[in-house]
């Protein structure tokens, strides 16, 4: 499956985010990049929201969205929407999808090797490839090698690849837009209604920028200064939380390599104590 374009989310107004983004694009080494203007929802208002929802591309129901964060959130998945109209509209075979505030995960001259290796992974079935998640819930993960793994309901749109067929289903769960964008994601990804997969180790991270969606919500957690750094998977706290028991733990190989080295030299330590 060929990467037609590479479609960077930015707002008019952040040029100091596309200027950054040039050098990211030169060492990922994608093709055709792409800059999609970006929807400002807190500049939308309300008088914008009500239009949109008499259009129909906005749900009149918007329970779906963070109150803390409401506008962002409109905005960042009617900004996702309409690149997928724009790939559905060009057929493209496929197409990345970044958002303007992101970082290479790893040695950045690797990076290309370590993206043609994971894209390498995926079979002739994909639709959606995570470059980056968060908040995945580990013990649900499938993993299929060293670099890719099935993801069970993961959180994030950053950074991802779709096909065209990809594109179609998720612009179908957008119509009308009822929620956030990793949100509606992730419902497809679970309910197994979109052939989902993502790189692991990830390939992309949150950048150090503030996030403009949750740079005043003070509901998130992973929040610092506005800085974004959630964790890749739910720590095991709030599993509970969410409906799901906590997996037993399996002690890996290191740690059992461990327990041993301590057990043999505890046995030569009795071993050499003077009678």
């Amino acid at each position: 499956m060929r990467i037609a374009a590479t479609y960077v989310i930015n707002l008019a107004t952040s040029t100091t985010r596309w200027d950054g983004m040039q050098p990211l694009l030169k060492a990922m080494d994608l093709p055709n990049p792409v800059r999609f203007e970006a929807i400002d929802g807190v500049a939308l208002g309300l008088n914008g929201i009500k239009a949109l929802q008499e259009s129909g591309r906005l749900a009149s129901d918007t329970n779906g969205f963070d109150r803390n964060c409401m506008f962002g959130e409109i905005g960042c998945a009617l900004s996702h929407r309409g690149v997928l109209e724009d790939i559905v509209a060009k057929k493209l075979p496929a197409a990345i999808v970044l958002e303007d505030d992101i970082a290479l995960d790893g040695v950045v001259g690797e990076w290309p090797r370590r993206f043609r290796k994971a894209f390498g992974d995926l079979p002739n079935t994909w639709e959606l490839w995570y470059l980056y998640r968060c908040f995945d819930i580990e013990h649900r993960v499938e993993r299929l090698s060293p670099r890719t793994v099935i993801p069970w309901t993961p959180q994030g749109g950053a950074a991802y690849a779709v096909t065209l067929e990809g594109a179609r289903k998720l612009l179908s769960a957008l119509s009308p837009t009822s929620s956030a964008v990793d949100r509606v994601y992730a419902d497809l990804v679970k309910t197994r209604k979109i052939g989902a997969f993502a790189a692991s180790p990830m390939l992309i991270r949150p950048g150090n920028h503030p996030s403009i969606i949750n740079r005043d919500n003070p509901s998130k957690k992973w929040v610092d200064n506005g800085v974004n750094h959630p964790p890749e998977y739910w720590p095991e706290e709030y599993l509970a939380h969410l409906g799901e028991a906590v997996p037993a733990r399996v002690e890996t190989t290191m740690e059992r390599r461990s327990l041993w080295r301590g057990v043999i030299e505890g046995v030569k330590a009795l071993a050499m104590r003077p009678p």
